[in-house]
């Protein structure tokens, strides 16, 4: 009787026609092992966005931008990350063959470090358009400031009753105290007029210090408009 059962249902319920089982799809994973962010802080005019790195042979896409930081990329054996764009001409092996645009090399000490990505000059015989800098995130925590004076100037920033000299090209980390919560901090931004030789204030505020996200503040010159300029972007702390 139940093998005449199985028949008819067959009929009416042909295998093709039963609903399928859907095959589990697969999770992205983060990359694990040692990890790097990027970060630019200016785009170049015609770079291809989102760009592509190349790490060992792994080559991933990510979108660069001024105002956050990458998807983690991961930071081969030797170190080196490499932003590439494809020569459009097969190399003799037949893959693919890349012009590095960017290049950095992670020290080995770093388990999580991030790669700021500054517009260069084009010169002739190189295809590089960025030169880069390397942090270590172990000294960069929830609440600090990292700071980049990308001008020819003096510049000077005030955090509360601290005070921070910027040389130009120097970088430089406040660390702030300690959080259990969000903490109202004063902040003056000033930079040394090269005639007048005097401090002229760039801009003066309250900020929030929070132990869940880090800042990043970038100053630079404006060449169209001659002054000295300034963007910050928030990187997040992992949990």
């Amino acid at each position: 009787m139940k093998s005449i059962l199985n028949g008819i249902l067959a009929c009416l319920f042909p295998l093709n026609l039963l609903p399928a089982q859907d095959a589990p799809a697969a999770e992205s994973r983060p990359p694990r092992g040692r990890l790097a962010h990027l970060v630019a802080t200016g785009i170049p005019d015609g770079l291809e966005n989102p760009v592509k790195v190349l790490s060992g042979t792994e080559l991933v896409e990510v979108t660069l931008s001024k105002r956050n930081t990458t998807e983690p990329v991961k930071i081969p054996a030797d170190g080196v990350i490499r932003l590439v764009r494809e020569a459009g001409v097969p190399a003799a092996s037949g893959k693919p063959a890349y012009l590095t645009l960017a290049q950095a090399t992670v020290p080995e000490s770093a388990t999580h470090a991030l790669v700021i990505l500054i517009p260069v000059a084009k010169k002739a015989g190189s295809d590089l358009v960025f030169r880069s800098e390397i942090h270590d995130l172990a000294g960069f925590n929830g609440g600090d400031f990292l700071y980049l004076n990308l001008t020819n100037l003096d510049i000077k920033v005030e955090m509360g009753k601290d005070t921070l000299p910027l040389k130009p090209g120097e970088t430089r980390i406040y660390d702030s105290p300690s959080l259990a919560q969000p903490v109202n901090m004063p902040t003056r931004y000033s930079f040394l007029h090269p005639v007048q030789k005097k401090w002229r204030m760039l801009s003066a505020s309250t900020i929030v210090l929070q132990s869940t996200r880090r800042e990043i503040c970038i100053f630079s010159w404006d060449p169209k408009l001659e002054r000295v300029d300034y963007h910050g972007l928030t990187f997040p702390v992992t949990p």
